[in-house]
């Protein structure tokens, strides 16, 4: 759970930040230099590999059709150097390609969220988190392993009986594709599909699943030292 400038920056660029998360960032850029630094180097980035993607194949056809007019005029042209263009021409094509490839989540990631989904939280264990988190119950501890990393699933309902799953492990998580950062850097908030994440790393690595907003903040807030 590192601040790191260039994944939230490709967030940012890429669109995954909407509503009221792109203007938080929007004001963190103003007081961070790495992460504003990034989000400019991006935008100019962004405007090579765009325009790199739209004029390749119009490039390379004018440099076929030249090539075919030399040979019909007789004239001689060095085979390196129309060999040396069209490897340009495809190096920025290719550069393009990945520059719009979409960002693949960390398969942690993607593992705890098909466990929350499934409800399959492994084999039943000793908590290491309280009993209550404000008005969040804790029914049951598991011990379960995401993707070789060993963690405890602490299982909390509400009220109406919605559930919230804090995955508490050793190491701290990766963080997902989109992942918003509070100012300092240590904590996360990142939403996919109908779940909503939040991963602290103090006092230890916690990542808070669970489709109601309330209660994972709720959770979240009453774990942070």
């Amino acid at each position: 759970m590192r601040h790191d400038p260039e994944r939230h920056a490709a967030a940012y660029l890429g669109g995954l930040l909407k509503g009221a998360r792109r203007r938080m960032f929007e004001r963190h850029i103003v007081d961070c230099e790495d992460c504003w630094r990034e989000v400019d180097l991006g935008r100019k980035g962004r405007s090579v590999a765009e325009a790199g993607r739209e004029m390749a194949p119009q490039a390379l056809r004018e440099r076929v059709r030249a090539a075919i007019e030399t040979v019909r005029r007789g004239r001689r042209r060095p085979r390196w150097l129309f060999g040396a263009g069209l490897a340009a021409v495809v190096a920025v094509a290719v550069v393009a390609a990945v520059a719009l490839m979409p960002e693949p989540e960390p398969r942690e990631i993607e593992a705890v969220l098909a466990s929350f989904r499934s409800g399959n939280v492994g084999a039943p264990t000793d908590p290491l988190l309280p009993p209550r988190l404000e008005e969040l119950e804790l029914v049951r501890a598991t011990e379960t392993r995401i993707e070789g990393r060993e963690a405890i699933a602490h299982t909390y309902v509400d009220g109406s009986g919605d559930e919230v799953v804090v995955y508490v492990a050793d190491e701290e998580w990766p963080v997902a594709v989109g992942a918003e950062h509070d100012n300092s850097g240590e904590t996360w908030l990142a939403e996919k599909d109908d779940l909503v994440l939040i991963c602290l790393n103090q006092p230890q690595p916690s990542l808070v699943v669970g489709d109601d907003v309330h209660d994972v903040e709720l959770a979240a807030y009453s774990l942070r030292p």
